[in-house]
């Protein structure tokens, strides 16, 4: 009789765990991929620093999501897409890309900023790593409806826009790529922005493979890691990595560079910066930077 009842306590017991297991799994799992809506600041434009620009609309690739941005023209005969980091919308703060977009336009690069589905204007659901690559095809699409040819096209990526550039360029043709806080692998990112957030880390190592597991069931969602195709990218890559970066490793970041193909590719490693903030933080240096990467391929 006690062993009867030992036994359906412990069966109690491992069930409650599974219960709360589960339910955590799934908790972790919506804070990780849904993504609030941020709107843009209506007080904020290219016109607001002295920048001409047209407001623009194109669909995604394969799903016809609408999505929407500014094109600023330039004298030259390139352009630059900018995908912003994931909880952000065009205007990402994090990098000051309306700066940075100021800039490069500054120094003859047509520039297209554009807000990723489910942030700022654009249409649809905003989901963490899921569809970017669509998003990042569909402005593709529009430069090149715009008469530019695949080689004179450039994509700068941050955080997530970072490797969901990799991962686009693994199987599509761009000119170059520009990966800034570029993790290698999602699930060392998630890690580690929980570990931020103050979760202890056995309880995240714990955790991590039924959230894992909630996100394929939930969201459909796909592991695809920056390192595991980046040897397939045929363009030139410019990797930059901020010295205070808490979310990406110097390691990863070595890694990708070691994993890359290209001769042309080159390497920054930026002091007294933190996560995708090197421009914030060095702009001038920035643009001479990256202008020399993009001018030696011409």
């Amino acid at each position: 009789m006690k062993k009867a009842r030992l036994i359906k306590i412990i069966a109690i017991v491992v069930a409650a765990i599974l219960v709360v297991y589960v339910g955590l799994s799934i908790y972790g799992a919506r804070e990780a991929m849904e993504i609030p809506r941020l709107p843009l600041d209506e007080n904020i434009s290219p016109a607001s620093v002295g920048i001409a620009y047209e407001e623009v609309s194109f669909s995604s690739r394969d799903d016809n999501v609408v999505l929407r941005g500014w094109y600023l023209p330039a004298d030259g005969d390139y352009a630059i897409i900018i995908v912003h980091g994931g909880f952000q919308n065009r205007l990402d703060d994090n990098v000051d890309t309306l700066g940075l977009a100021s800039d490069l336009v500054a120094k003859g690069y047509n520039l297209l900023l554009f807000d990723l589905r489910g942030r700022g204007e654009s249409e649809g659901e905003g989901r963490s790593l899921s569809n970017i690559e669509r998003d990042i095809g569909g402005a593709v699409d529009y430069i090149l409806a715009e008469g530019y040819t695949s080689e004179r096209i450039y994509i700068i990526g941050f955080c997530s826009g970072a490797a969901s550039a990799c991962i686009f360029a693994s199987q599509n043709s761009v000119g170059a790529l520009v990966l800034d806080g570029c993790f290698a692998d999602v699930r060392d990112m998630v890690f580690n922005q929980a570990v931020l957030m103050g979760i202890p880390r056995f309880l995240v190592n714990f955790l991590a493979p039924g959230l894992l597991l909630m996100t394929e069931i939930i969201y459909d969602y796909e592991l695809v890691n920056a390192q595991d195709v980046i040897a397939d990218v045929a363009c030139p890559i410019f990797f930059i990595y901020e010295e205070n970066d808490e979310l990406v490793s110097l390691e990863e970041m070595q890694l990708l560079f070691d994993l890359a193909t290209h001769p042309a590719n080159q390497f920054w490693e930026v002091a007294d910066a933190e996560h995708s903030q090197s421009y914030k933080t060095h702009p001038a240096e920035y643009i001479e930077r990256v202008d020399g990467f993009l001018s030696a391929l011409d």
